[in-house]
């Protein structure tokens, strides 16, 4: 969920959109320093209870429509949940974070957990074609065991994570490719290595431009 200043930032960035203002033309209109606006858009500072006054006014809508998460609201009386897209997911990197995250989707709750997290992957390269195409987001349940047979998310020795099949032959690990090109062969890990399973794939959606 979202905090105050988060919330209050996208709600004016959404408002500025609507009104077609940047945030030159706003500042000048308000009197507001540009640097504060700008920390305001930023989510880095919260505006007082007079500037707030001041932005519902000029919008010309309520205060409640700049400190509520209005688009939260409407979800939570939806059957869907809203996911966040991420490029990549390697070791030391936290996965939302602001360069990584790409977009959002919304799935029935029917169809995934309601009670986990989850996370969509844009899936890069060719490896897997035979069940996604480049650019495919692949739905992972984070932290979730990944028996052997299914499809999972893996870091493989700090690298990027990857989507496989994965088998299991007592202490090792196998990744196997599901690709027509026949340049990508079944990957064994042991002991040696340092595997971790980030979660288990468990649909797909294509994001269409």
């Amino acid at each position: 969920m979202l905090g105050n200043k988060e919330v209050m930032a996208k709600n004016i960035s959404r408002l500025m959109k609507m009104k077609k203002v940047d945030r030159n033309k706003l500042s000048k209109d308000l009197g507001i320093k540009y640097t504060t606006l700008s920390d305001w858009i930023n989510a880095k500072t919260y505006p007082r209870i007079d500037k707030i006054e001041l932005l519902a006014e000029y919008f010309n809508v309520t205060k409640a429509d700049l400190v509520e998460d209005k688009e939260q609201q409407a979800l939570e009386t939806l059957p869907v949940k809203k996911i966040p897209v991420v490029s990549k997911i390697s070791a030391g990197m936290p996965i939302y974070s602001e360069e990584n995250l790409v977009d959002y989707i919304y799935f029935a709750k029917d169809k995934i957990s309601d009670d986990k997290e989850e996370f969509g992957l844009k899936v890069s390269g060719d490896s897997m074609n035979k069940l996604f195409e480049e650019d495919d987001v692949v739905v992972v349940e984070k932290d979730s065991a990944v028996e052997n047979g299914q499809l999972g998310v893996v870091l493989i020795n700090g690298y990027n994570g990857t989507v496989k099949r994965i088998r299991y032959n007592n202490d090792q690990i196998i990744l196997i490719p599901e690709s027509n090109n026949p340049n990508y062969y079944p990957q064994i890990y042991g002991e040696g290595d340092e595997v971790k399973i980030v979660g288990r794939v468990v649909a797909s959606q294509k994001l269409f431009k």
